[in-house]
């Protein structure tokens, strides 16, 4: 039997989730679990009910989410650093009866607050009650609002026998087991960190989480426990590979079986390199968001299709569709990335029919993000519809410059984006970050764009500057900055 259940009946003192210096056994994650069940139960909470969860990374966070999901009950994680609006925004949207947090929350936004702090402690005041061995829900993620306000992502709480097949499911798309160890360096309130550590624990795996990431405490976290598997945005793999040599090699980073990355686009050198640290068949890219997963590419076809994001999983089908019409696009042509899947969770968007009405049509969704197929069906991203930058009429992509000037040496990271001009309607602008111990001149990168780029591709102005402006799941921000290009080399 598998599941959260069965591991705590065949081997409840297998470790469940370690963080720092503590653990929890599966027989004990079991019963807190069950306790917590019963506090809900006592706060007539119901299916379907919302209790929104306001914390930094910590086992006390997954067990509250974890259980909520196995009771039926849907948890809302907000990440905590959102301001203080932007989280009463979000509790306010979503209506939870409940707020479990890590800190002091003055405004009374929901109907009682628990203090993650003391959860443990006050759940031994409730009798346990069982539990389905699988959850039975999705956490209410709110999108992270790049292209607008925050959208919630609802999806209607599942029977068990459904419940245990999407599980299912995922754990065979990702050869998740019982004898993996899962590590977690991203926020828990996020979708897909969240989804990968739930999975492992319903295999009967392992899950180690990390309090916040440091790159030299994540690899030897991994030789520490011998991690099996992980998910990673390539920023987490950016700031590694920025470790010195000496640090890299410090540890056996051999027990990886799984190192799967998305949240952004991957500089083709950043891939590379890390292939060769972890075993290069360990790194695979998805495509996917917190409506869905659209795409996988394994490491064995990394190579033969650079700079793909890999095909849907049999069954699915990518179309892409021409933004003004719908019309589908030929291979080559770029257009709206939308993904058929019959056997894909339906999902709306939180109170707003008419939002989930463009970006959904029968089994098919959409998040708006541009893209095209090659001939073997491989599907290429370029952007979203708001971030194209038209000039001279002619567009232009950001993630193709992008990918030009973080193919520099010298270059570490780098943001393109479209500014006013007065002849041209738009040009393009950049900000690049260096690479370690490198002082790009940003003239000579605006002649290595030249010799690589079209004319209307071409970066106007490329400001070095210390970090790009990130959401806090990875993704650029893009926007002009303030000061513009001061530093920069324009032109």
């Amino acid at each position: 039997m598998t599941g959260l259940g069965g591991r705590s009946h065949s081997d409840p003192d297998h470790p469940a989730v370690i963080c720092g210096d503590r653990s929890l056994s599966f027989g004990e994650l079991e019963d807190l679990q069950g306790r917590l069940a019963s506090l809900l139960a006592a706060a007539s909470l119901t299916t379907g009910d919302r209790v929104a969860a306001v914390a930094s990374n910590s086992i006390e966070l997954l067990v509250a989410t974890v259980g909520c999901l196995r009771a039926g009950i849907v948890p809302v994680p907000i990440s905590p650093l959102l301001t203080r609006a932007e989280r009463d925004r979000l509790l306010e949207d979503s209506g939870p009866r409940m707020l479990l947090t890590d800190r002091a929350e003055p405004k009374a936004t929901a109907g009682r607050t628990v203090s993650l702090q003391t959860l443990i402690e006050e759940l031994h005041r409730y009798e346990p009650i069982a539990l389905p061995a699988v959850s039975l829900t999705r956490p209410l993620h709110y999108t992270s609002g790049t292209t607008g306000r925050p959208k919630g992502v609802w999806v209607p709480p599942a029977d068990e026998a459904t419940a245990a097949a999407r599980s299912e499911e995922f754990r065979a798309q990702w050869g998740i087991s019982e004898s993996d160890v899962h590590l977690v360096c991203s926020p828990l309130t996020h979708s897909a960190p969240h989804r990968f550590a739930l999975r492992t624990l319903e295999a009967g795996g392992t899950v180690v989480v990390q309090e916040h990431f440091d790159a030299a405490n994540t690899l030897a976290a991994i030789a520490r426990h011998r991690v099996t598997s992980t998910f990673m945005v390539p920023t987490h793999l950016e700031r590694i590979l920025a470790l010195d040599t000496d640090e890299l090699a410090r540890h056996d980073l051999s027990s990886m079986r799984l190192l799967a990355h998305a949240g952004a686009p991957i500089r083709r050198v950043t891939k590379r390199r890390a292939m060769k640290l972890f075993s290069a068949e360990s790194v695979w890219e998805f495509y996917g968001s917190t409506e869905g997963a659209f795409t996988m590419l394994p490491a064995r076809e990394a190579s033969l299709k650079p700079g793909s994001v890999g095909r849907p999983r049999p069954g699915a089908a990518i179309e892409v569709r021409d933004q003004a019409t719908g019309d589908l696009r030929g291979r080559g042509e770029v257009g709206v990335v939308w993904l058929r899947d019959p056997n894909s969770e339906r999902f709306e968007y939180w109170g707003d029919e008419q939002l989930t009405a463009a970006a959904t049509d029968g089994d098919a969704f959409t998040v708006g993000d541009l893209g095209h197929l090659d001939d073997d069906g491989y599907l290429y991203l370029v952007g979203r519809p708001g971030e194209l930058i038209i000039s001279g009429g002619i567009n232009v992509y950001p993630r193709e410059v992008e990918e030009v000037l973080s193919g520099h040496p010298e270059v570490s990271e780098a943001m393109v984006f479209g500014a006013d001009d007065p002849e041209w309607g738009q040009q393009v602008r950049a900000l690049i970050v260096a690479a370690r111990g490198a002082s790009p001149d940003p003239e000579a990168l605006r002649t290595w764009a030249r010799e690589r780029l079209a004319p209307h591709k071409r970066p106007r102005s490329i400001e070095v500057v210390d970090e790009l402006p990130r959401t806090s799941t990875g993704k650029l921000k893009r926007r002009v900055p303030p000061g513009g290009t001061e530093r920069g080399v324009t032109g």
